[in-house]
């Protein structure tokens, strides 16, 4: 076979990444045929014999990558020096017998649970790991005392931590999914919380910081990958499209479809009345299938705004309608800083995502955007922004006006009490649920009388009630709408290894 670089070779063979292979050259922890290697060289492992600290590395090693269900109690380490029991033990010993050093690609500390990857694979457990590409975590965590709607959004916000500032993505009170074992005892509220870093300990530290003890961490998700019906103590091995979605990779993941050769991209469309979940359910499903994610809310929004810094009478649907095809408004994915927001709207080069969430703008929105004249010059403004890559767009005409051939079209709906309550719970103010349900039944009996794009189910719609399902329990009904390729077969799963 030919040569190749001492670096690559390294990584193929699962010892490190191939900067790190750099490191372990330089420090003279690389041999060749028994020689300290140079940075550079080159080495054909079919003659040469490569060594790392005197063990001779395998070439051609099969590349591994599992998923395990770590329970409590065990480490995420290799190995241990007062010999307590690894994650790795959970795995088959067959799994190792062509030479494969496996190790975690992210831990979690000996009293947290869950979602762990095992890898030989050092690039791409680069990938998963670097906060730069942004894997999102989400862990359901057992909290005592509950904390008050306030404390929640100190934590959205943000707060100090020793090693910095650091804040939560979203957080919302739900039971753990059924692959979490519950305890008889136990004591607390349960919540799903998200994050984008995965700092040491950093859950825990962000409740503690606001005076709240995490009894319970179970992380449930790592990016586009969930535990999904994987039982404690139990792992598998990941599909090719897992591996490529967890990596970054163009590839899309298991249970979306292929980008079509034509050139058309992936669009989906979310319909629905106001409250049903349709930003929330939208911008998981954007995670999952590596997606932009666009609320044509915002964009109406930001043209109410721009009218009110111009003076314009929101009944002069002309002067609107000319004032939408002039304005810059575009929707795009926020920094990674930018941890507030779903995503980020311009106006021309402005940033107005905050300012244009004001009782102000709730008030006149609803008046801009009923003009023919405004929709018209939208919807336009709407496709353009689809054609920009993989879509997930979520409003009240997407199926029936601005993506007519969206596959799939997905209706989402829940009972007017339903919406007021979260509305309620959003706002921090559950004293005002009956005032929320009273706005909520005279919007949508506005939305769907109106005359231009009135609020209506597009023929063929995937309806979903959100009041009945949760917010992944959505997500995996509308991926499972795009899914060709059979579901992995019960029997492909690795039972958990002996003790």
């Amino acid at each position: 076979m030919p040569a190749e670089r001492l670096q690559k070779l390294l990584a193929q063979s699962g010892i490190a990444s191939r900067r790190r292979a750099e490191e372990l050259v330089a420090a003279g922890r690389v041999t060749v045929n028994g020689t300290p290697a140079t940075l550079g060289q080159r080495a054909d492992p079919s003659v040469d014999r490569v060594a790392v600290d005197g063990r001779p590395i395998l070439a051609g090693v099969p590349l591994i990558h599992l998923a395990v269900h770590k329970p409590r109690g065990l480490l995420s380490s290799t190995h241990d020096e007062r010999g307590r029991r690894s994650v790795l033990s959970l795995v088959a010993p067959e799994m190792t017998t062509n030479g494969a050093r496996l190790w975690p690609a992210g831990r979690l500390d000996a009293d947290s649970e869950g979602l762990m990857l095992l890898t030989n694979d050092g690039p791409w457990a680069n990938h998963v790991l670097h906060p730069r590409y942004g894997l999102e975590r989400e862990y359901a965590t057992l909290v005592h005392p509950a904390p008050s709607a306030a404390a929640l959004r100190q934590l959205r916000t943000g707060v100090e931590l020793d090693d910095g500032p650091a804040r939560i993505l979203g957080v919302r009170a739900s039971p753990p999914p059924e692959e979490v074992g519950r305890e008889p005892d136990e004591v607390g509220t349960w919540l799903r919380v998200r994050i984008g870093e995965g700092r040491k300990r950093e859950v825990r530290r962000l409740f503690a910081a606001i005076g709240h003890d995490v009894r319970r961490l179970v992380r449930i998700r790592l990016g586009p990958l969930a535990l999904d019906g994987l039982a404690v103590g139990e792992w598998r091995a990941l599909s090719g499209a897992e591996v490529a979605a967890l990596s970054g990779a163009d590839a899309a993941p298991e249970g979306a479809p292929a980008k079509r050769r034509s050139g058309l991209r992936l669009a989906v469309a979310i319909d629905g009345p106001s409250g049903a979940g349709k930003s929330t359910v939208g911008h998981a499903l954007a995670v999952r299938l590596r997606a932009n994610f666009v609320d044509t809310g915002l964009m109406y929004r930001a043209l109410t705004l721009a009218a009110l810094e111009q003076g314009l009478d929101p009944d002069d649907g002309p002067a609107l309608g000319r004032l939408a095809r002039r304005s810059r408004i575009h929707v795009r994915r926020p920094r990674k800083d930018q941890v507030d927001r779903f995503e980020t709207v311009l106006l021309g080069q402005r940033d107005v995502t905050h300012l244009v969430r004001t009782p102000r703008i709730d008030r006149l929105v609803s008046a801009v955007s009923r003009h023919a004249e405004v929709r018209d010059a939208m919807v336009a403004v709407q496709r353009a922004t689809a054609r920009r890559g993989d879509t997930v767009m979520v409003g009240r005409d997407i199926g029936t006006v601005v993506l007519p051939e969206a596959t799939p079209k997905v209706y989402l709906t829940a009972s007017t009490i339903v919406r007021a309550q979260r509305r309620a719970a959003e706002m921090g103010r559950p004293d005002r649920a009956t005032e929320y349900l009273e706005e909520i039944e005279r919007r949508d009996a506005a939305d769907s009388r109106r005359a231009v794009a009135p609020l209506r189910r597009a023929p063929g719609a995937l309806v979903l009630d959100t009041g009945e399902l949760s917010v992944e329990e959505s997500v995996d009904r509308i991926v499972a709408s795009l899914t060709r390729a059979p579901a992995q077969p019960a029997s492909a799963r690795r039972r958990r290894t002996p003790a």
